[in-house]
């Protein structure tokens, strides 16, 4: 019986071919709203599978959302109230997503950010009318706005 690797640096790798491997095969056969739409689908998922809770407030939010990405080292996030919906900045991304991802990290993980928040905040019982953006990108933080 073969008996694969367990270490986390070669799971790492593994991790990192996967990923690249898929996202490469979705952008050569998807246009550019079909992967936007699919990694924002993404995101959704994520969310549903890690339900918040009984989350009462932001920073309830903030510690519910702030575990889960401790616990797969994907960064935390900020949320802060603005006049028109709630500003997010997801700080420390993980430096590896860029190496691997190259140019498609925006691409790939914005959207992914914005279904994940966007499904998140629906949850709590944000409205039809309010959408999840993201206003900055780099290859370490994203901020994103819930609202109008």
């Amino acid at each position: 019986m073969t008996h694969w690797p367990t270490t986390i640096e070669s799971a790492s790798a593994a991790s990192d071919l996967l990923l690249g491997g898929i996202v490469a095969e979705i952008a050569a056969g998807a246009n550019a709203a079909q992967r936007r739409a699919f990694y924002r689908a993404v995101g959704s998922r994520i969310a549903a599978l890690h339900p918040l809770g009984n989350v009462q407030d932001i920073a309830g939010l903030t510690t519910a959302v702030n575990t889960l990405w401790a616990d797969y080292g994907c960064g935390q996030a900020k949320f802060a109230m603005a006049d028109d919906g709630i500003v997010i900045t997801h700080t420390n991304l993980p430096p590896s997503l860029s190496a691997v991802l190259g140019e498609a990290a925006e691409h790939t993980m914005g959207p992914l950010l914005e279904g994940a928040y966007d499904s998140w905040l629906r949850s709590l019982g944000s409205g039809p009318a309010l959408t999840t953006r993201t206003l900055w990108w780099s290859n370490t933080e994203a901020r994103l706005k819930h609202g109008r």
